[in-house]
């Protein structure tokens, strides 16, 4: 199973990044000339496995991107590939012989997911978070791999980064601000019983009791439809404290209160 940790930025280490690649969506870089270039494929997969794994063996990559091309072929593909990389970009964005790296101003869109949170990060609520988004590798078994399992973590990152998001609105009484946050949790993860049960403490709390209860008749409903099963025991007590008239805040909720979800 192919691994990866995810690395600094050269921002979040105090340097200034002159190139900037966007790996989540449609593959990007934003060059010299701050012009955004889309990305071919082949290249945007390069790149993001040195973004997330750091540097790589040159024998890996080529076995990765050219797995039926003689070494000779797919070494000379790697050439070609990485001049009109360059070309591209205006700059070097990789650097290395036996291993290749990018360059360290080079920075990624993905190197945020790990980042303490800051500010609403608009980034997080915008855009689409998968990971070479319509990019198909269907003849490069091994990568697609790579690229299904990459897309998987990265994706359980950002729900997880919009989750601390959420946490800390509620905790700060930031009830606008969380509920931007859950909305667009409840886009990404639309059978997440924790988001479902977020939007209705929001609304209960803010006083709209009836949208809360909405909120709990449409995960009713989509759990019966998609997944046959009803809401958790804590969440239709939950329910049940909404048509009692019971008062609460945001942040209130049951000990070990342990949610569903899709992700």
């Amino acid at each position: 199973m192919p691994t990866f940790t995810l690395l600094d930025s050269p921002s979040s280490r105090g340097g200034a990044a002159a190139t900037t690649l966007q790996l989540l969506g449609a593959p990007t870089v934003l060059n010299a000339a701050k012009r955004r270039v889309a990305l071919e494929r082949k290249t945007a997969a390069l790149l993001a496995i040195l973004a997330l794994e750091g540097p790589t063996p040159r024998a890996r990559l080529l076995h990765l991107l050219w797995p039926e091309s003689r070494e000779e072929t797919a070494r000379n593909n790697l050439v070609q590939l990485l001049r009109k990389l360059h070309a591209l970009a205006g700059t070097s964005l990789i650097e290395g012989r036996v291993c290749l790296a990018l360059c360290a101003d080079v920075t990624a869109d993905v190197l945020g997911l790990d980042a303490s949170p800051s500010g609403s990060d608009a980034s997080l609520l915008h855009g689409d978070p998968r990971l070479l988004a319509a990019c198909e590798f269907d003849d490069c078994p091994d990568l697609e791999e790579w690229v299904i399992f990459a897309r998987e973590r990265l994706f359980e990152r950002t729900l997880l980064r919009l989750r601390d998001h959420a946490d800390r609105f509620e905790r700060t009484g930031q009830s606008s601000e969380a509920l931007r946050v859950v909305q667009r949790l409840l886009y990404l993860d639309p059978l997440s019983e924790d988001a479902h049960v977020r939007l209705m403490r929001l609304h209960a709390s803010t006083g709209n009791r009836h949208r809360a209860w909405t909120c709990f008749e449409q995960l009713r409903t989509r759990l019966r439809r998609e997944l046959g099963v009803e809401p958790l025991g804590e969440t239709q007590g939950l329910a049940r404290a909404l048509l009692g008239g019971e008062r609460f805040t945001a942040d209130a909720r049951p000990a070990a209160f342990s949610l569903r979800s899709s992700a």
